[in-house]
């Protein structure tokens, strides 16, 4: 009689634990995870990111361009700088950083998807040995690789601009748009220590 009270006793304590495990994993499954999905979910989570933290870790200060250029005396083609010059090319890459990421984030919130390159207001005598006018980059690729967003090295005119599926763009490139990237790979781009007056 006692055997029969205690196997009684010990099938209702596992049939308890049985019915308390299986509400608990119900239960789990039902929260919420704590990862936000949107980070998690290719492109869309892409598009939603500013690239200003990204960029200003791949691009150099404006401490260290003031320090590359006090050693500097003339530019690429060999003309002489001046210190109002080289102060001009330091707030020229900054002006030019901010402003693409501004056209980056005005284009997250119009949902742009392709960006091409441009040279405003003249043609970049160094960009055109890596990047020439109408070559396009998309939104996945500019948050892949941040160093592709202009300026690209001091004195560069190149402008990144949305494409909004409305412009002529034979009428403002040379070719049309064609894309930057081979082989999911950026091309090489020119060494931020080249200098060029050419926009000054």
């Amino acid at each position: 009689m006692a055997f029969a009270l205690i196997s009684v006793i010990l099938l209702i304590i596992l049939i308890l634990i049985a019915i308390k495990t299986g509400l608990n994993r119900g239960h789990t499954t039902d929260e919420p995870t704590s990862q936000p999905v949107i980070h998690a979910s290719g492109i869309y989570s892409i598009v939603k990111k500013s690239p200003r933290e990204n960029v200003h870790s791949k691009k150099p200060s404006r401490e260290d361009i003031g320090k590359y250029l006090s050693g500097q005396n003339v530019d690429s083609e060999g003309a002489a700088i001046t210190e109002e010059e080289k102060q001009l090319l330091i707030e020229q890459w900054e002006s030019g950083i901010e402003d693409s990421i501004k056209t980056i984030e005005k284009g997250d919130v119009e949902g742009i998807e392709f960006y091409y390159y441009e040279f405003l207001p003249v043609d970049c005598p160094v960009c055109h040995n890596h990047v020439s006018r109408g070559k396009f980059v998309t939104r996945e690729e500019i948050f892949r690789y941040p160093d592709i967003i202009p300026p690209l090295h001091l004195g560069c005119t190149c402008k990144l601009l949305p494409h909004h599926g409305k412009e002529k763009l034979r009428e403002t490139t040379e070719l049309g748009m064609l894309p930057l990237f081979r082989n999911q790979q950026p091309p090489p781009l020119p060494d931020w220590k080249t200098i060029t007056k050419s926009a000054l």
